[in-house]
């Protein structure tokens, strides 16, 4: 697939916060938290995915920033690893692809203002539709332009978030059908509840979207793409599989919820990490950082990590998370400020200089997303996502 315009460049954007950067480029900017970004795992993880769905060609999901690992080196790498297609929240994620020189097919999920239907043609996306008003949109937009737009219908088969109801269905398809220059290549809905094994309303939702899709092509459509499955559906609901499983959470090797952990091997593919910066001596009965919660039982040395709340390290984690120094855990201690936390190490020997591990390996021990998640009470899915963008990426390629 092209981009019909030619005025967007080919090039990869200049390294700036949240974007590619060297190790090198990392330092000098004076960076002193960072994400490291295994794109060999994100690659090892799109075959595994496409092991569980031999049958289905693998759509990769970039949206929110890649899940905070970075949208365009690892679109590149999903597509290395061998997905056939991308997926993006909005319109403005495609673009950023876009211009990276990506010309993969691009779903977009999500309906933009009907304004940017002309921004959609240019760039050759795949869009969802849900209502007319931007169907139409987006057959002028096509028209103006002389070409013809692949559209997907979007079905609420339950989820209720966007999409069109089962009972407005054949009101939609027909005026889908009297717009000239759209194309309904596919029909596709959500699950609700596919990340808990076994849940009752997602075979509800499966065979809902089933009865749309036969009513659908008995009305004299018939798709070429049908596609209903996410993450937790490509592991476990063969069924759900159809001709495109969407894959987002489980590409970045973290899983869609309990109880998937045996079904493949996934590998994480951010690590966390920052320079401590400060180690004190202090003793016995001295307290830590704001409110003075946490005092010191014995004469201690106290390590400063760089990273924040404002770096995506949640404040509810003060007391609770786990640094990794030197292979060896150690609690947060004292609150989580904006850019900094604080560790009793007790008399252990940590130097400033040092690595502390926030979210990733050290050694024989490791820090989860899954288990970060477990403390403030979230989803492993919003502890990657909100690392933001002042936080460099550093990307690796170990697998």
């Amino acid at each position: 697939m092209t981009v019909r315009s030619s005025s967007l460049s080919a090039a990869r954007p200049e390294p700036g916060p949240g974007t590619d950067l060297s190790k090198e480029e990392m330092l000098e900017r004076g960076h002193p938290v960072w994400a490291e970004i295994d794109l060999g795992a994100v690659r090892h993880n799109i075959r595994e995915l496409a092991k569980a769905a031999p049958d289905a060609e693998v759509m990769g999901v970039v949206k929110g920033f890649g899940y905070g690992h970075g949208n365009v080196a690892c679109a590149e790498a999903m597509l290395d690893g061998g997905a056939g297609r991308l997926g993006v929240a909005r319109v403005a994620e495609a673009l950023h692809l876009r211009e990276a020189g990506i010309g993969a097919p691009i779903h977009v999920f999500t309906e933009p203002p009907p304004e940017a239907a002309g921004l959609m043609v240019e760039l050759d996306l795949i869009p969802a539709v849900y209502t007319q008003a931007f169907a139409r949109a987006l057959s002028g937009a096509a028209s103006a332009a002389g070409v013809t737009m692949p559209v997907h219908l979007k079905l609420d088969t339950g989820m209720h978030r966007v999409g069109v109801m089962t009972e407005d269905v054949p009101e939609v398809l027909r005026e889908l059908r009297s717009l000239p220059e759209i194309e309904i290549e596919g029909v596709w809905s959500h699950l609700a509840t596919a990340d808990v094994p076994g849940h009752p309303f997602t075979h509800e939702q499966l065979d809902l979207f089933l009865e749309l899709v036969d009513r659908i092509e008995r009305w004299g459509v018939v798709p070429r793409l049908k596609h209903l499955a996410n993450s937790a559906a490509t592991l476990s609901v063969p069924e759900s599989h159809f001709d495109i499983v969407r894959c987002g959470i489980a590409a970045y090797g973290l899983w869609p919820g309990r109880g998937f952990e045996s079904l493949a091997d996934l590998r994480p593919a951010m690590a966390l990490k920052a320079r401590v910066n400060m180690v004190k001596a202090l003793p016995r009965g001295e307290r830590l950082s704001y409110g003075l919660k946490y005092e010191l039982d014995h004469t201690s040395r106290v390590v400063t990590v760089p990273a924040g709340y404002a770096d995506g390290y949640d404040r509810r984690l003060s007391g609770r998370g786990d640094v990794l120094i030197g292979g060896k855990r150690y609690r947060v201690s004292g609150v989580v400020c904006m850019d900094q936390l604080m560790v009793d190490v007790g008399r252990d020997e940590v130097e400033a200089g040092a690595t502390a591990t926030l979210l990733g390996r050290d050694g024989d021990e490791s820090v989860t997303a899954e288990e970060l998640a477990g403390h403030i009470g979230t989803i492993n899915y919003e502890v990657t996502t909100r690392v933001p963008s002042r936080v460099p990426r550093l990307y690796l390629n170990r697998l």
